[in-house]
């Protein structure tokens, strides 16, 4: 379904497949959603093939990070992003395809983003970084 259309939500989806004859709880569509890898984007959930190669992509980290980013802290080598409710995994995606070396990893919940950088001077490099992305 998200391949024909866009998608905005999980009611959305919820609703296009009652019509289709399938019920889920949200807790099962949720858990699938995880375990299809689909993506949330401004323009609905996208399965991460249809987004295309965005490694080194300074706009979309840009947009993503201007789009869902609430706040921004650093503390040793860790680098914690709050985000908009559901919005935490685009931004991982994004920082784990920017391909900056100072990012070891990162790891996305609902709306934290828990970057693990080299060590605490990259940490707040990145930190500096990724506040410059909402600059206008």
């Amino acid at each position: 379904m998200v391949r024909t259309r866009p998608v905005k939500s999980q009611q959305e989806l919820n609703l296009l497949l009652i019509r289709n004859g399938v019920r889920a709880t949200q807790a099962t569509l949720s858990r699938d959603l995880r375990d299809l890898n689909l993506v949330k984007t401004s323009g609905g959930y996208r399965l991460p093939a249809d987004l295309g190669d965005s490694r080194r992509d300074a706009s979309r980290i840009r947009q993503t990070i201007s789009q869902f980013m609430t706040d921004v802290a650093a503390a040793n080598n860790l680098v914690v992003i709050r985000t908009s409710p559901g919005s935490a995994h685009p931004v991982a995606l994004s920082l784990d395809d920017s391909g900056w070396k100072d990012i070891v990893g990162t790891v996305a919940g609902d709306d934290t983003v828990l970057v693990i950088a080299r060590n605490a001077p990259a940490a707040r490099n990145l930190k500096r970084k990724i506040q410059a992305l909402t600059s206008p």
